[in-house]
């Protein structure tokens, strides 16, 4: 089992070494992107910017935290908590940290577009861009608090961690399977309103609610790539609790390595549903190519 623990390092650690470049690129230039775009409405700019960043520093930190900690474990053929409890303790927080803040951040941006559907013209009264900004302070100081408690009482952290994680999962999916549900009702609406010989009364009214459409399926694809990336590490650490079989260390490895590889695939989600991005990093593109030539 050793052997084939070694052998499942290797293409791991190339995987990671790849992610790694990916989150950085793409992520950096979501950032740049967002920022540049004025067409993203600010409250739902702030959460996707605290996403982007949250990507970017799996991109900076958590990749190659897990590089060395798959080499050294390989090499050493020991526990890395065991052998080097320093670093252990730092890749843990690190992890832990930027794990739980997507979290809140996923639930957070579900909540900000099933606000947005339901209240309509309430939404900008309520949902203020400072108040998304305390929210979004809020969301990594609870993220940082967690990988505290983590360290200090290992058991009690278990037991949150899974009570957060059962919440957020089912919070979100509960809030998307509700926009889901709007927004197709609205689909029809908006049908409604083009055959209608009054369309250019009603064009920004059409505009307005596209756009929204847009944003509210994106929050549906981040969560649903949330779900397909997170699910099997947790169905993994879930397990390894109650059972010692080796097989589960290579399993492990696996599912970490998809579970990172979520920080490479929602800026692609993000350009795909948001045009305005998309066509922010499109012209950044031609001009830099303009330049060289």
């Amino acid at each position: 089992m050793e052997a084939a623990l070694f052998w499942s390092t290797i293409p791991n650690i190339v995987f990671n070494a790849v992610l790694c470049f990916t989150a950085l690129t793409l992520n950096g230039a979501t950032i740049y992107a967002l920022r540049k775009t004025p067409s993203v409405p600010k409250p739902l700019k702030a959460l996707l910017l605290s996403l982007a960043v949250s990507d970017l520093g799996v991109g900076i930190l958590v990749h190659p935290l897990f590089i060395i900690r798959l080499a050294l474990e390989s090499r050493l053929q020991a526990d890395l908590f065991t052998s080097f409890p320093t670093f252990g303790m730092v890749y843990a927080f690190v992890t832990c940290q930027f794990a739980c803040t997507s979290f809140f951040g996923v639930l957070s941006l579900s909540l900000d577009r099933f606000l947005a559907i339901h209240l309509h013209l309430r939404y900008q009264e309520l949902v203020t861009y400072q108040r998304v900004v305390t929210a979004v302070i809020s969301v990594w100081v609870l993220g940082g608090l967690i990988p505290l408690i983590w360290l200090i009482r290992l058991q009690i952290a278990y037991v949150l961690f899974a009570i957060i994680l059962v919440s957020c999962f089912v919070v979100s999916g509960v809030l998307n399977s509700m926009i889901y549900a709007t927004v197709r009702r609205h689909a029809h609406q908006i049908h409604s309103l083009q055959v209608q010989p009054t369309i250019q009364e009603n064009a920004p009214n059409v505009t307005n609610a596209s756009t929204l459409r847009n944003s509210t399926f994106m929050t549906i694809h981040v969560y649903v790539l949330f779900l397909v990336c997170y699910l099997p590490c947790l169905a993994e650490w879930f397990i390894s609790l109650h059972s010692d079989l080796a097989i589960l260390k290579a399993v492990y490895q696996y599912t970490i390595t998809l579970l990172f590889l979520n920080s490479s695939l929602n800026p692609l989600i993000y350009c795909w549903k948001l045009r305005g991005v998309r066509q922010t990093i499109m012209n950044t593109l031609l001009n830099a190519i303009s330049s060289q030539n």
